[in-house]
């Protein structure tokens, strides 16, 4: 069972990184743009039941966050403590910039593993989008020292540099 769990957990931290890597590549030119808040879709197509994340890193993956958000939506509703899930949603409002839903999602993400460097990546990133430097910096900074030398990490320091410098 635990060998399951570690698995499971692996995955999600694969799956959770190559959110983060296109989350980084996407942002790159719209940091700390203000951005109007987007529209949520009302429905998206129907998947098979336990399929709802890999549509999500699909449509997450392709730019099409309201669509990401929805079925990362459908996946926290089966699985409330699934941490891929967690941060799948909060990134996704994020990119639609409405904040006002991603701080209450990150804000369940931290009860599940509010310990790991992707939260604090994430949350860092969320800082950095909003324009909020300071508070980016603290959060890239602990996830640097939980991981350190991790690339995505390194790249959204080096983001924050550019645009702390720009």
């Amino acid at each position: 069972m635990q060998d399951i769990r570690s698995r499971k957990f692996r995955r999600s931290v694969r799956a959770c990184l190559i959110l983060a890597v296109a989350a980084v590549v996407a942002g790159c030119g719209s940091t700390g743009a203000v951005k109007p808040r987007a529209a949520l879709p009302d429905d998206v197509p129907d998947v098979p039941p336990g399929s709802e994340i890999e549509a999500a890193r699909a449509a997450f993956q392709t730019g099409n966050f309201g669509f990401a958000a929805r079925f990362f939506e459908k996946a926290m509703r089966a699985e409330p403590n699934d941490m891929e899930a967690c941060l799948g949603l909060a990134a996704s409002y994020d990119w639609l910039y409405r904040f006002d839903l991603s701080d209450p999602v990150y804000a369940a993400c931290g009860k599940i593993e509010g310990d790991r460097f992707l939260y604090f990546n994430n949350v860092g990133f969320s800082n950095l989008l909003r324009g909020e430097l300071g508070k980016a910096s603290v959060n890239f900074g602990q996830a640097n020292a939980l991981r350190p030398g991790h690339p995505v990490v390194a790249t959204n320091l080096q983001i924050l540099r550019d645009v702390s410098d720009g």
